[in-house]
This record gives C-alpha cells, sequence and structure tokens, in this order.
C-alpha cells in the first residue's frame, strides 16, 4: 500500500440484527458485520475504510477542486468516481480483462448514487474526487463500496442532503432472496438488485437490477434492501458520531 495509507483502529464494531421476515417465500437472513474507520487516507480530503464481512473497502475523497473537464461555467459541481481491485482481491485466477471492464461498469452505478445526495451547488465549476480501492472482494460489492464512500464524502466535510446507504439482495430459482449476500457465485442465481437510499429523506438515489425478476419479486427486493439500507445508514451514523467525539477527546 502507498506511503501515507495506514488503516488506523477501527472504531465501531457491529453485528446488525437479523431482518425480519417478510412474506413467504423469503430467507431474509442477516447482514455481514460491518466495521469502519475514518482519516485511514492522510493526503485525503476525506477517507474511509470499511469492512463488510470479509469485504474490505478503502474510499479516499479529494477536492472540491477547479474542474478542468469543464468548458463552460456551471453553477453546479459534479462528482468524479473510479473503482481499483488490489492485486488479487478476487483471490487467485481470476480473468484480469474481466476485471478492467468491472472497473468501467461500477462507477457508473456508484456515481449517481453518490451525487444525488451531494449539494452541488455549494461548489460550482468543481469536481469532487471518489476513488475507490477494493482491498478484498466477498460477495456484494457494490453496496459496500457506495456506503464507504458516502462515508469517505462526510469525512472530507462535503455538504450533503443525507448519508447514503446501499444493500443489495440476491434471488434464487425457489423465489428466496437473500439479503447482503456473502457470496455472488451461487449456483442457480436468478438476479441481483441493489438499492442505495438516503433514508432520512426516505428517497432512493440509486436502484438497479439484474437476471430473471418477476415485478412482485422487484418489489419484495426493493422492501428487503431498503431495511437493510436503514441498518447500515444508522451504523454509520453512529461511526461518524464516535469518530467526531474521539476527535474532540483528542482535541
Amino acid at each position: 500500500m502507498a506511503s501515507g495509507v495506514g488503516i488506523k483502529t477501527l472504531n465501531f464494531i457491529r453485528k446488525p440484527k437479523e431482518l425480519r421476515r417478510q412474506g413467504e417465500g423469503k430467507e431474509d437472513g442477516s447482514l455481514r458485520e460491518i466495521r469502519t474507520s475514518l482519516g485511514s487516507v492522510s493526503q485525503a480530503a476525506g477517507s474511509s475504510y470499511a469492512e463488510f464481512g470479509a469485504c474490505k473497502i478503502l474510499c479516499s475523497v479529494y477536492g472540491p477542486k477547479p474542474d478542468s473537464k469543464s468548458i463552460h461555467f456551471s453553477h453546479l459541481g459534479r462528482v468524479a468516481c473510479s473503482v481499483q481491485f488490489a492485486p488479487n482481491a478476487s483471490g487467485s485466477g481470476v480473468d484480469r480483462e474481466l476485471q478492467e471492464q468491472r472497473e468501467k461498469e461500477l462507477p457508473l452505478v456508484i456515481r449517481p448514487a453518490l451525487e444525488a445526495a451531494v449539494h452541488a451547488a455549494k461548489f460550482p465549476k468543481s469536481v469532487v474526487e471518489v476513488n475507490i480501492l477494493v482491498l478484498e472482494e466477498e460477495g456484494d460489492v457494490i453496496g459496500p463500496c457506495i456506503s464507504c464512500a458516502s462515508l469517505a464524502l462526510a469525512d472530507a466535510g462535503i455538504e450533503m442532503f443525507d448519508l447514503v446507504a446501499a444493500c443489495s439482495a440476491t434471488l434464487s430459482p425457489a423465489g428466496t432472496l437473500k439479503v447482503d449476500p456473502h457470496s455472488m457465485s451461487e449456483e442457480g442465481q436468478l438476479g441481483t438488485i441493489t438499492v442505495a437510499m438516503m433514508p432520512s429523506r426516505g428517497e432512493i438515489t440509486q436502484l438497479s437490477h439484474v437476471g430473471q425478476w418477476e415485478t412482485v419479486q422487484v418489489e419484495q427486493g426493493m422492501d428487503l434492501c431498503m431495511e437493510g439500507c436503514k441498518q447500515i445508514h444508522s451504523l454509520m451514523k453512529t461511526s461518524l458520531l464516535q469518530a467526531k467525539e474521539q476527535i474532540e477527546v483528542n482535541g
């Protein structure tokens, strides 16, 4: 890892509660254990490190700074996002070309989810860069990336309407939904749905699903993911408060 990057003591450790059952054919399960740390990258304006089970994400935020890609003046700033996988983050033998394709595709989902929550009018003709590094991948990675990036934006002092929490669920051939999957490679999996939202405002900032879904299954999947988002959001807020208290103690 580059010089100046060090994971501080994790300031929040908690096993989220099991989600309640919401109907027949549902296997809600529970969210992965979540651990977070803020200010992990000293050179960045803000940063966060998060573990969702064995999935480990490091996010750094830079800016706002002048937007060199903006030709005309804009009253709104913008969010730029990049995703990289560390060597062997997805295990040995992974096709590097496939991983590079994912590094291009993931920002297309993550950036809109974050940008909808950022008060872009506060930094006109400027850009905030969000750099995400996947250190270890296990199970769903989109939700952890979005949630970790939102914490890093908050750590950087970027004004937002609310923290963005994200959660995914998978659909089995039996019609069973599994929230916050620990593995994305289970045989027979029919699809995945991901919801990113600002729970305090009750607003969804991103919704994506792939695979074979009936309308009722999409609705059930959304409900399950939204409940997961609310739990994750609560943990994120507690993490920020604990980090703030630690700063005040260290004075």
